[in-house]
């Protein structure tokens, strides 16, 4: 048997998934910029701020590393 991940551990883990997202978002955004394109770009802005307004609604910051 496994054992049951605490509201605690399920709050860190979604705000750690949501900076993860915004910083994979900036990457592609960043990589997109330098190849020029725009399509790339544009996906990476998308994705960076999703990423933003889910760390955002979380209110939590996570754990350090």
């Amino acid at each position: 048997m496994t054992a049951r991940t605490t509201d605690a551990d399920s709050r860190a883990r979604t705000a750690k998934d949501a900076v993860t997202r915004e910083a994979k978002g900036s990457v592609h955004e960043a990589i997109g910029t330098l190849i020029g394109d725009d399509a790339a770009r544009a996906r990476g802005t998308a994705e960076r701020q999703a990423g933003a307004a889910d760390a955002a609604s979380t209110g939590d910051t996570p754990p350090p590393r």
